[in-house]
């Protein structure tokens, strides 16, 4: 954060959305639910040229998987 509490994060101030890239492709944009009490978040991959979809999805998969877990920790929270 900066010195007057401000995150570094980027972010949409019109859409309260922050968003992350990764240095492996992934983007993942985290928002919280406009009707619900829950966060959403979308991921995509930029495979690498030559890789097949199925390599790319697979490392989609468990890197969210990992991030959800670090960031959100659904287990310890209820976040099912």
């Amino acid at each position: 954060t900066t010195s007057d509490k401000k995150s570094l994060l980027p972010i949409t101030p019109e859409s309260e959305m922050i968003m992350f890239e990764f240095a492996n492709g992934v983007s993942v944009t985290l928002r919280t639910s406009g009707t619900e009490p829950k966060i959403k978040y979308y991921t995509e991959i930029a495979g690498s040229p030559g890789e097949s979809r199925s390599k790319a999805e697979a490392v989609l998969h468990t890197f969210v998987n990992q991030l959800v877990n670090e960031m959100l920790h659904p287990d310890e929270y209820g976040l099912t």
